[in-house]
């Protein structure tokens, strides 16, 4: 594949918008992407360049997109490092894959392009720094700040100076609750200049599964699930952030009480054997079914069309930011639980679009799960309201026209300067 890009020879030549992250796991970060480079495509060339051992999944999405992908050597290792060893390991690792993966993009020529990049302006500082005397460089953040220490927070606050005196280094917020929690960083002027570019759906994508004439029999014979039970799901990666072990324990309580639910993990990559393990120590009874990406099929619309059939969505999750899982639930109609944690309060009103609840509590999971399982009308209440809502605020149409004038803007002050 070829490394170079074109350089722009004349004003009618589009300029090109490159989406980069350095992290062989996929999920939220990498759809929000897509839904930027489908709504900026048709002004600029987009290419994706991301690490050597991607998922073939992301890559066919790539594809089904018609956006053009680059690999990269190197990667970041996000198993726990308990040991000081292994931090430091950590550590030099990180230092070398943004090593490898500036010098992979100086070799394109990026006088006329931009970088979306998913880092963190404190633990990718050298990387950003760089990009930003070659380029101009756009960083989302999609999760609020955690709690920390006085020594950090002024050691995280003057990279982040440091990195806002370059015009070219562009900060935005995928929620308000991310910007909201910037402002200890950076000052009230700064803050306002901080755009916020909503997670959001794609419109067409959605209404060809909901108007889609599949029968949902037919989609219960395929993934072998049960057709006369609640079918209640998740979308994600199963790992404790997400609340999985939580929600084991609400399916435990449930399947004692009753056995007309089933619950669904849809994730991205096989569980390890570690995990299935810890699963099987539930005594789940068969109520229980995860289905890795590889197992739903190569389309996205697979997952849909699966995701389409479930009765409810729940995201018990302890951090987040805006998931694109939740907002693709609602887009889909389903009425949703999730935790009232950070940006999701932005999308669910509790009790109109949804069902909000303290993260950690499964007793509390379980008996919001058996009263939309009992009530259908409920159901139907809240899941029309979510998809209303979403489809006035998030659209996919919205946040690409908003990211394609802030590319607009900075492109042609950057011409301006030359």
């Amino acid at each position: 594949m070829n490394l170079r890009n074109r350089k722009n020879l004349s004003n009618d030549e589009p300029k090109q918008i490159f989406y980069v992250w350095n992290y062989l796991e996929w999920g939220g970060v990498q759809t929000y992407f897509l839904g930027l480079m489908r709504g900026v495509s048709r002004k600029y060339s987009v290419k994706t360049v991301l690490p050597f051992g991607s998922d073939k999944k992301i890559l066919a999405y790539l594809k089904a997109n018609n956006v053009e992908y680059d690999f990269f050597e190197g990667k970041l290792d996000s198993s726990p490092a308990v040991t000081l060893i292994k931090k430091i390991k950590r550590r030099y690792n990180d230092f070398k894959t943004n090593f490898l993966l500036a010098r992979h993009l100086s070799k394109y020529d990026l006088t006329d392009s931009a970088v979306q990049i998913d880092a963190v302006p404190w633990m990718s500082f050298a990387l950003l720094f760089y990009l930003a005397t070659k380029t101009q460089v756009f960083v989302t953040l999609h999760t609020a700040l955690p709690e920390i220490s006085f020594l950090r927070r002024m050691w995280w606050k003057t990279k982040l100076a440091i990195l806002n005196r370059f015009e070219s280094f562009h900060l935005n917020a995928s929620n308000l609750d991310v910007k909201k929690s910037l402002r200890s960083l950076v000052n009230e002027s700064r803050c306002r200049q901080i755009e916020i570019i909503y997670s959001s759906f794609n419109r067409r994508e959605i209404e060809e599964i909901t108007s889609s004439k599949t029968n949902k029999r037919e989609v219960f014979e395929k993934y072998n699930l049960p057709e006369s039970k609640i079918r209640v799901c998740n979308v994600g990666q199963f790992i404790e952030r997400k609340g999985c072990w939580v929600l084991m324990e609400a399916i435990e309580i449930l399947q004692k009480q009753r056995d007309d639910i089933f619950f669904l993990w849809l994730g991205t990559s096989p569980l390890d054997k570690q995990t299935v393990e810890k699963i099987e120590t539930y005594h789940l009874n068969g109520s229980f079914r995860f289905l890795s990406a590889n197992e739903i099929g190569t389309r996205r619309a697979d997952l849909l069309t699966l995701w389409n059939a479930a009765d409810i969505f729940v995201l018990p999750s302890f951090e987040e930011g805006l998931p694109m899982a939740l907002i693709e639930a609602m887009a889909l109609g389903k009425p949703c639980i999730a935790s009232n944690i950070n940006a999701i309060p932005e999308a669910v009103k509790h009790l109109e679009t949804g069902i909000l609840l303290k993260p950690g509590n499964a007793a509390e999971l379980a008996r919001a799960i058996e009263s939309l399982a009992e009530d259908s009308g409920l159901r139907v209440k809240l899941g029309e309201n979510a998809r209303k809502s979403v489809f006035e605020n998030f659209e996919e149409k919205i946040t690409g026209q908003k990211m394609l004038r802030l590319y607009d803007a900075s492109l042609r002050r950057k011409s301006g300067n030359n």
